[in-house]
């Protein structure tokens, strides 16, 4: 298995901010499922990265929570098991199944790992950095939710050559518009 860097290109593509130091993470492959051998790493790069993008949008940065992490690592262990996709940002939670291979064509390109699921998640607002609260913010809402105080994040991998990454949030978000006023602000660029 070949290491992958989670490059300064990709932190540019989000806005990233040079100053931050590149993660060293573990390809994942169908020929070692279950879970990431480097998932402590992947949980640690996707909260850092998480909370860099809550920063732009004046939200508090999240803690992990155990409970929440464990909920979320069985989840995506069932998903792995199954191939089934349960859940979602309607429960308040992100969801990504992303393939292993390179090669497997996707609507939004990302590493298959923890932090890569949260580069996407939030990458699928980039044109839309002053969300309109009447549009569905879905995973990017998860991300920059100013009430969420908590989070928790697990991913496995399926046989067949995907990961699947789930991030549970405490409280949770909500679709509802008013909420999204008052939980999702524009970003603030410097």
């Amino acid at each position: 298995m070949q290491p992958i860097l989670l490059s300064f290109a990709v932190l540019a593509l989000v806005g990233g901010s040079l100053a931050v130091k590149p993660f060293i993470l573990e390809r994942c492959s169908g020929a070692k499922p279950g879970i990431p051998v480097d998932i402590v790493a992947q949980r640690g790069a996707a909260l850092f990265y998480s909370n860099d993008y809550r920063r732009r949008h004046g939200a508090l940065p999240l803690t992990v929570d155990p409970t929440l992490e464990a909920e979320a690592q069985k989840q995506a262990d069932y998903m792995a098991s199954t191939g089934t996709i349960v859940g979602g940002w309607v429960n308040g939670e992100n969801i990504a199944r992303i393939p292993c291979d390179d090669a497997t064509q996707q609507k939004y390109p990302t590493e298959a790992t923890i932090p890569g699921a949260v580069f996407r998640w939030y990458g699928q607002m980039i044109p839309f950095r002053c969300p309109n609260p009447a549009r569905s913010l879905a995973s990017f809402a998860g991300i920059v939710w100013k009430a969420t105080e908590k989070v928790g994040f697990g991913a496995a991998v399926r046989s067949d050559g995907f990961i699947f990454v789930v991030a549970k949030y405490s409280p949770p978000f909500s679709g509802d518009p008013a909420a999204k006023m008052q939980n999702v602000q524009c970003e603030e660029v410097a």
